[in-house]
């Protein structure tokens, strides 16, 4: 397939929109590096402060939405977001709201590479997508898909996806709309769910996203 626009242009002209995010981005940032498990508030606090200008309202957000989870864990939320999820949902919502056809997702299955630690991360839904999961680059203790094999019918469901998505503009759950925000999870059981993650989406705004002195490092594997 070639496009013959680009992306951003295409969407500007009405293009229907197939968008979306893993739901544990952040941690491929910090778990290769061994900077998640000794993640402290302090951390979750100096990040916060850089990638929003309420910074206490941010945490406050997603901590009570996660009351169980770790400072690790929070970290590599709000790390996500800061990255990635703010200007999807602005994406989204944007798109959504012009009338043209917008699709969401989150893909939430989780790489048991890194002892399991790696988890939903960023990148790990492409060999899915393009139906690659049998590379054996990917697969290993310390590589993007772990050990395990991953389950055959979610390589199914989010490849076919993609390709009816292609073929006909809908790939095969219901447009995200601003009294529902239909979003499909991708993970063994796949569903589609509602607004998830509402509060937090609300917390962010346009002005809000990640600053110049966030920049982590991406893992490469030689």
């Amino acid at each position: 397939m070639v496009l013959d626009k680009q992306p951003a242009d295409a969407i500007a002209a009405g293009a229907d929109l197939l968008i979306g995010r893993n739901t544990e981005e952040g941690n491929l940032y910090l778990v290769p590096f061994g900077t998640y498990a000794g993640s402290t508030s302090a951390d979750v606090e100096a990040l916060a402060a850089k990638a929003h200008p309420d910074p206490v309202r941010l945490v406050e957000t997603y901590r009570a939405q996660r009351p169980t989870a770790t400072d690790g864990e929070i970290r590599s939320a709000v790390l996500a977001d800061a990255l990635f999820g703010a200007g999807t949902w602005a994406l989204t919502e944007a798109h959504a709201g012009s009338g043209e056809a917008t699709f969401a997702y989150e893909f939430a299955w989780r790489s048991p590479a890194l002892d399991g630690q790696l988890g939903a991360t960023h990148s790990v839904e492409l060999p899915f997508v393009f139906g690659r999961t049998d590379l054996p680059a990917l697969r290993g203790p310390n590589r993007l898909l772990g050990d395990d094999e991953p389950p055959a019918s979610l390589v199914t469901r989010v490849h076919d996806s993609r390709v009816r998505f292609a073929r006909t503009g809908d790939p095969g759950w219901p447009r995200y709309t601003a009294d529902r925000r239909a979003t499909m999870r991708f993970d063994v059981d796949s569903d589609t769910v509602d607004d998830p993650r509402g509060a937090e989406r609300q917390v962010w705004n346009r002005s809000a996203g990640l600053t110049a002195a966030i920049r982590p490092k991406t893992p490469v594997r030689r």
